[in-house]
């Protein structure tokens, strides 16, 4: 045989493993029974897309061929996941803006999932299945709404109210303490139980609100912990139940208000050593922010304007950094292309390592400001539904 035969004959089979992998994918997909989730919505304005997306761990991501638009407060979607999964995240999109929520439905491939509710907040809704995760998150549900009624609706108001609004400070202050029942109920509530990923799935949202101050009562957090000797020492790996661990069983102190900036080993995308200190010294405050590029409701609500408003005009006074907490992977690999994430001009550091003590040692369970003086004492800090305008006034007298 010759080389050009030899070439033409290799050339040929290349095409057809990759004719056969491509065939392979679409038949495995295509033997992974569709979902159906279909539903009846009350008070959400005509028009609104529902989504669903099935979920891999912690992370989900939505496609427009994943949902419906809601007609006569109506909708259903048939949907084939691409691996096999009972986890699917459910949400809405309005217009250009997506929620800020999800609610977690379980559902086995082959089967349906009815959702009933009232209100644009999906935590509102109800889903009911055949699904055993299903049932068990019912009842965990039931027993809430129950010691809380009302719950799921303070919780939504808490999301759109405004400090221009009356009701403000009695919505913050209601939140503050249904939060902080909401610790002690479900600690009563699942010590009790047997753990499964659903019980998972609760004990690393008690472990966050703890984690937080939302409930600083004596000893909260050691009754908390007490739940972890719940789960079987052979249970298989689950990302909730590890964050729940780290809440509650901390290698930190969270660092305060007053104290200075914790360091730590940071790199660019060039892969150069950097140190939160560098800022130390200079004669700038320093805007501080822990965020994430994958995480698509952290992108859709950051206040780009605000910051590119800050960096245009006050760069003079103001350093900005950027700590990204995306996973090593996502960072090395995917973060670098500006085209896909996006890029700001101000530096944008991650630790290549998780971020997990990153997050332990400055508190965090989602996008966070913090506000530093040039001596790199922290001033304050704010959550991403804060009003970052109103902080940067307050802290960095602008």
């Amino acid at each position: 045989m010759t080389k050009k035969q030899t070439f033409i004959a290799f050339m040929l089979l290349l095409i057809a493993v990759s004719g056969w992998a491509q065939e392979s994918k679409t038949e495995k997909k295509d033997s992974i029974p569709p979902i159906i989730v279909e539903g009846t919505l009350e008070g959400v304005p005509p028009e609104t897309v529902v989504l669903v997306a099935g979920r891999q761990g912690g992370t989900c991501s939505y496609a427009p061929n994943q949902g419906d638009t809601l007609r006569n407060g109506k909708f259903r979607i048939v949907y084939t996941p691409d691996s096999p999964t009972d986890e699917y995240s459910l949400t809405s999109k309005y217009g250009p803006s997506f929620s800020r929520h999800a609610l977690l439905i379980y559902v086995s491939p082959g089967t349906k999932a009815t959702i009933k509710g009232v209100g644009i907040h999906e935590m509102n809704w109800y889903a009911k299945s055949d699904n055993p995760k299903q049932i068990e998150a019912n009842e965990y549900r039931a027993y809430l709404d129950e010691k809380i009624p009302g719950y799921w609706d303070l919780k939504r108001r808490d999301d759109w109210v405004d400090k221009e609004d009356d009701d403000y400070d009695s919505v913050k202050k209601r939140v503050k303490e249904a939060d902080s029942l909401y610790v002690e109920y479900m600690i009563e509530f699942m010590k009790d139980r047997k753990y499964s990923s659903v019980f998972a799935r609760n004990i690393r949202t008690i472990a966050g609100y703890i984690f937080e101050g939302k409930n600083k009562n004596m000893g909260i957090r050691e009754r908390a912990a007490k739940l972890l000797a719940i789960v079987p020492k052979d249970a298989p790996y689950d990302e909730y139940l590890d964050l729940a661990r780290k809440y509650l069983l901390p290698k930190y102190e969270i660092i305060k208000i007053g104290e200075k900036l914790h360091d730590f080993v940071l790199y660019d995308h060039q892969g150069k050593e950097h140190h939160l200190t560098e800022f130390n010294g200079n004669g700038k405050y320093l805007l501080l922010e822990f965020n994430s590029r994958t995480c698509v409701p952290c992108v859709k609500h950051r206040p780009n304007d605000v910051l590119n408003n800050l960096y245009k005009n006050h760069s003079d006074k103001v350093d900005m950094l950027m700590v990204n907490n995306d996973d090593p992977y996502f960072w090395d690999i995917e973060c670098k292309d500006p085209n896909k994430y996006g890029r700001d001009p101000w530096p944008e550091w991650n630790d290549k390592k998780g971020s997990e003590d990153i997050i332990q040692r400055y508190g965090l369970t989602g996008p966070a400001y913090f506000f530093v003086s040039p001596d790199g004492t922290i001033l304050g800090r704010i959550s991403d539904q804060e009003d970052l305008n109103a902080a940067i006034a307050k802290y960095f007298k602008l």
